[in-house]
């Protein structure tokens, strides 16, 4: 059974200037609960990002007044999951050009696509089942820094979450109609 003792969610009224209250009531939260839970400062950072990317994301491309986030506290890990009853998930895709969108059609599942790379990293998405997606970050082997420079899109924010966590996915909960994009940091060894 989970431990909903170290669990608390903050709901976001999906406009940038929400933002800054929302992101420091969550990094109290991880600070008052640091004698019981300490996650470790040096991925605090981390965290940072990923809830500010979290957040803005929302406030790009929701389409809904508000979110929730949840962060859920334990031993090994903090798991954040932000959720809306929004647009689902559109991302463009390089190869081959095609747009994704969930739920996804047959014909695009198991499989993994580019969406960004900027010179030195790859963003990539792999389409598990018709709803849901996980991302993850591919070093490239030969850094093309014109490309780092030049090719700053929409989806540099999933780049940013990719790289700063352990664990980065999406589910589109068709029953629902609910976004939820789950993000965990691991600090056991």
């Amino acid at each position: 059974m989970e431990d909903h003792r170290y669990q608390k969610s903050f709901v976001f009224h999906n406009a940038t200037e929400n933002l800054n209250s929302v992101l420091t009531s969550c990094l109290n939260y991880i600070d008052e609960k640091k004698d019981v839970l300490p996650v470790p400062v040096t991925i605090h950072p981390h965290i940072k990002w990923t809830i500010t990317e979290l957040l803005l994301n929302g406030t790009k491309h929701a389409g809904t007044a508000e979110s929730n986030l949840t962060l859920k506290l334990s031993a090994e890990n903090l798991v954040i999951k932000k959720e809306d009853s929004g647009n689902p998930l559109r991302l463009k895709v390089n190869e081959p050009s095609a747009e994704l969108v969930w739920p996804l059609r047959d014909s695009m599942l198991g499989q993994e696509f580019e969406i960004y790379h900027n010179g030195m990293d790859s963003l990539r998405v792999f389409t598990e089942s018709r709803d849901t997606a996980i991302f993850r970050v591919i070093e490239m082997e030969d850094m093309e820094m014109p490309q780092l420079l030049g090719n700053t899109s929409e989806h540099f924010g999933l780049m940013i979450i990719a790289k700063s966590s352990d664990h980065f996915s999406y589910l589109y909960d068709r029953h629902n109609k609910r976004n939820i994009f789950s993000v965990t940091f691991d600090y056991t060894e």
